[in-house]
């Protein structure tokens, strides 16, 4: 049985596309369900930015025990990853149609500090879920890298138009190879430009 944190996020998730990620939807939304302001607050104390935070830890929660839920243990460093971010794409399907708004909320300059701060917890997750126990240097090259990586990916997934995810799929499985191979930093920023300025024209073609 859904909780009313999760029928208020979905409703949420479905208004995004018309409406923006916003307060005001999210206060739309709350209307919809006859839920008082006084009891969206309790529920959500930031509001759009907690419902947010609320959909990644779901998000994860799910990941977590998809992934656990088959022998992972004999698969090699990169393909654990690989594997852990294929589940997180595949289980954020639902999400695509509200995303770009998504990420115009986040890369409002009031919201970059957050936005960085979320990449790199994703990245952590990703990388501990694969069992990742670094402590020195490593640690932050390797989240950072991942987070150039997944956002690179995000975008194209976007994009990507191909029969069950395929082209995702091998951008996820090129991309990562990349990583454990050394992959100079500047190739992958190179990559996530181009991506983004695709991704960016054809979302403003969309809107005119």
């Amino acid at each position: 049985m859904k909780s009313k944190q999760d029928k208020l996020a979905n409703l949420f998730i479905q208004e995004v596309p018309k409406f923006g990620w916003s307060r005001e939807t999210l206060l739309h939304c709350a209307k919809k369900q006859k839920l008082s302001t006084p009891n969206l607050a309790l529920m959500f104390p930031s509001f759009e930015y907690d419902v947010l935070k609320y959909l990644i830890a779901q998000n994860n929660s799910l990941v977590e025990k998809n992934y656990n839920s088959f022998n992972n243990s004999r698969l090699k460093t990169r393909d654990k990853i690989k594997t852990i971010m294929e589940l997180k794409f595949d289980s954020n399907a639902y999400l695509k149609d509200a995303l770009p708004e998504m990420l115009k909320f986040l890369l409002r300059p009031g919201n970059l500090f957050m936005s960085i701060k979320m990449l790199h917890q994703n990245s952590d997750f990703i990388w501990k879920l694969a069992g990742d126990k670094s402590n020195d240097f490593n640690y932050y090259s390797k989240r950072g890298l991942l987070s150039m990586v997944y956002l690179a990916t995000l975008i194209y997934w976007l994009n990507d138009k191909s029969n069950k995810g395929i082209g995702t799929k091998n951008f996820i499985s090129k991309s990562v190879d990349g990583i454990v191979d050394g992959v100079s930093k500047f190739k992958q920023l190179n990559v996530l430009r181009s991506l983004a300025q695709n991704f960016f024209s054809r979302f403003n073609e969309s809107k005119t």
